[in-house]
């Protein structure tokens, strides 16, 4: 070490310009050195592929059939999907400033439903949520639905729409149940 440190000494009157060339020279060979020392990637392969275990692959080979009969149901597993039952859709048919006109129309709303809706009884909604007041209609899980129910609707209402709300999970009609007009 100390002879390094010696001659490191003794040939530092070089000039700077021709240290520097030394210096680059130096780290290329490290560099070369290097990537000598890493096998290359198909070398690494090959290696894994020589050397690797087959205990991960004990059960990989085994074959689980499934008798034909069993390969017809469809299993859904709705243990991931929490839904909140007070979550759904209801149909708007009014949304405006005049109190008197929002319980005017869900009045004619309850009047039109019971001579023209058959299968299904919907409540009327009225609230204020600033700066309207609104008329909403029905109660549904699933939007589909919601949309059926108002294009019936949209005979009388040409305004209804379905929009995001919460529900009421008692008043929901149940999926064998058939809305139509008369």
């Amino acid at each position: 070490m100390i002879i390094l440190i010696f001659t490191f000494a003794c040939s530092s009157s070089q000039t700077v310009s021709d240290a520097s060339n030394t210096n680059n020279e130096n780290n290329e060979q490290s560099t070369n050195e290097e990537s000598s020392s890493q096998p290359s990637t198909s070398t690494t392969t090959s290696y894994l592929d020589q050397y690797r275990s087959t205990l991960s692959d004990t059960y990989s080979n085994r074959i689980n059939n499934i008798p034909s009969e069993y390969e017809r149901i469809k299993i859904e597993d709705d243990s991931d999907n929490e839904t909140d039952l007070f979550e759904g859709y209801r149909v708007q048919i009014y949304s405006g400033q005049n109190v008197a006109l929002a319980d005017t129309i869900a009045s004619i709303f309850r009047t039109w439903s019971d001579t023209t809706i058959v299968g299904y009884q919907a409540d009327t909604y009225t609230f204020f949520k600033a700066p309207y007041y609104r008329v909403h209609v029905g109660d549904f899980h699933k939007r589909d639905r919601a949309i059926y129910f108002s294009n019936l609707l949209k005979r009388r209402f040409r305004d209804a729409w379905v929009v995001y709300d919460r529900i009421d999970p008692y008043k929901i009609p149940s999926d064998t149940t058939d809305i139509y007009a008369n």
